[in-house]
């Protein structure tokens, strides 16, 4: 039996991107086609595109979407992909920077997460003798 090639998996985006995405922590609306505005979380934003979570509606990557982003919007924009509940949406034209400004204002805090590490406790083994 011949070995299937398999291509490698991509675990980060290594496409064109005008600057790095700032992570953010913004409530949004998304509306796809002419269909009705969702909530949507977005996760992170530069002047060009963003990451969301949350749309449930079918969309391909022809359908236009309305991005309300806070207080900014109407955004025109396309999908672009999607991965484990996550899409990522290119503007149709970028935002300048006073859009871009508001919007980072707007989005509330990115919490630092805080780890704290488990021990277990030290416990004797019962002796044999006793």
């Amino acid at each position: 039996m011949a070995k299937l090639n398999r291509p490698k998996l991509v675990t980060h985006y290594t496409g064109p991107r005008a600057g790095p995405r700032e992570f953010v922590s913004l409530e949004g609306r998304c509306s796809v086609g002419k269909g009705e505005a969702e909530i949507i979380a977005v996760l992170d934003l530069d002047a060009r595109g963003c990451r969301v979570k949350g749309i449930t509606s079918a969309v391909t990557k022809t359908d236009p979407l309305q991005l309300w982003l806070g207080q900014i919007g109407p955004i025109a924009g396309r999908l672009r992909w999607v991965k484990r509940g996550s899409a990522g949406i290119a503007f149709a034209g970028p935002l300048d920077d006073e859009q871009l400004e508001l919007a980072k204002r707007t989005a509330l805090p990115v919490p630092v997460a805080e780890v704290v590490p488990l021990r277990r406790r030290f416990r004797p083994e019962p002796d044999a003798a006793a």
